[in-house]
């Protein structure tokens, strides 16, 4: 998979957007949507970034903790054990070789994945 579709899938299943943006409670309603898509796309941004300038050892070595680590270092202001668990689903979908095929009419994204099974007797 893309580094773009891992970090998108990481921020769909792993971003609490109440826990992140706590002051959301606060916004005006007409704000709020603006405001909420204009944070997930810097976040997506950010992490690209820093993925693409450092984080390659990371993806390679499969080392979650230490991308975290990296993002937070570089300003990408998550709460740590939500950034952890993004950097740990960008490892797990990176590892796949996968092509997006389409979304479904309920809301499921539907994927053509190859993969290897070794079985043993």
């Amino acid at each position: 998979m893309t580094i773009d579709a891992c970090i998108a899938h990481a921020i769909h299943s792993d971003l609490d957007i109440l826990e992140a943006l706590p002051e959301v409670h606060e916004i005006p309603v007409d704000d709020l949507e603006p405001y909420i898509e204009r944070f997930v796309v810097n976040v997506q941004e950010s992490l690209y970034s820093v993925i693409v300038d450092y984080g390659e050892p990371y993806l390679r070595s499969k080392d979650a903790a230490g991308l975290c680590a990296t993002c937070l270092e570089s300003g990408i202001s998550l709460p740590p054990q939500m950034l952890l668990k993004m950097c740990q689903t960008i490892m797990q979908l990176s590892e796949l070789d996968a092509k997006f095929i389409l979304d479904t009419e309920d809301g499921k994204s539907l994927y053509y994945v190859k993969m290897a099974i070794t079985v043993e007797a």
